[in-house]
């Protein structure tokens, strides 16, 4: 499929009410599919809220065994329509920032864990070890984590295992949002691939999370962007075809950069 629509659903969590957010999001997946979206996307962490370090042990989730991640799978297949959302996981003994892909026959297609963890996150959290590149029914998927943009070398091992657009889901909070608007147009023009960057809104104690998601086109042109609200937009997302303007990707050198 070379042309595919996406909305984001850059909302506020309930901190700590994971069936709470549950229900917002299939609010917004209902929503979504009357757009005739592929897929939804929501921010990271969202079905807990952010700082939930010290109620991991209530709030995590194990993918297999839980009743939520199963009602998101029945509501994805009753509108034909994927979803990529962040949760805590609990998985061999060890926590980890997640990120979940319910595909629209409502399988949990995939799970990537977050490489780079962000300050205090690595006090709760064990980072990921690999990234992850699955087929959809509208091309090859790669998915990151917040703070994970902010490494070009992830979205580029993305883009070098074939990936044909990245959907990044964030928990940015202020001052950084330049940092985010500014690193996600640079991943999509040095990749040559669209991003997908959906952050959340909102507050929890200090920090005051600043939203601005955004689509980006292969050539770092803004489809679409929010501002700091809670809001949910749909954007068309046309695939490019044929060679790539600059192909940077085929003109790497790796055999001299640091291999470090």
């Amino acid at each position: 499929m070379r042309e595919f629509k996406i909305t984001l659903a850059q909302l506020q969590p309930a901190f700590g009410n994971v069936k709470k957010n549950a229900e917002t999001m299939k609010k917004a997946i209902i929503d979504a599919a009357s757009q005739q979206a592929n897929f939804v996307v929501f921010p990271e962490l969202f079905l807990t809220g952010y700082s939930v370090g010290e109620r991991l042990h209530q709030l995590a989730i194990r993918v297999e065994e839980s009743s939520v991640l199963q009602q998101i799978r029945k509501w994805c297949k009753e509108q034909q329509i994927g979803t990529v959302f962040g949760f805590p996981e609990y998985a061999g003994g060890t926590y980890y920032i997640s990120a979940c892909y319910i595909n629209e026959e409502g399988k949990i297609a995939s799970v990537y864990r977050k490489v780079h963890l962000f300050s205090d996150e690595k006090n709760f959290f064990k980072p990921g070890d690999t990234f992850q590149v699955f087929a959809t029914p509208f091309g090859k998927m790669g998915v990151l984590i917040c703070f994970d943009v902010e490494f070009p070398e992830a979205a580029r091992t993305l883009a070098i295992m074939g990936a044909e657009f990245i959907v990044i889901i964030n928990a940015n909070m202020d001052p950084y949002a330049d940092y985010h608007s500014t690193y996600a147009k640079s991943r999509a023009m040095e990749n040559e691939v669209p991003i997908i960057i959906c952050n959340r809104v909102g507050k929890e104690g200090e920090l005051h999370f600043c939203g601005e998601s955004m689509v980006i086109d292969s050539a770092g042109k803004i489809l679409a962007q929010m501002g700091k609200e809670e809001e949910i937009k749909t954007a068309t997302i046309c695939k490019d075809s044929g060679r790539k303007i600059l192909n940077y990707k085929a003109q790497r050198r790796p055999e001299i950069y640091l291999n470090k």
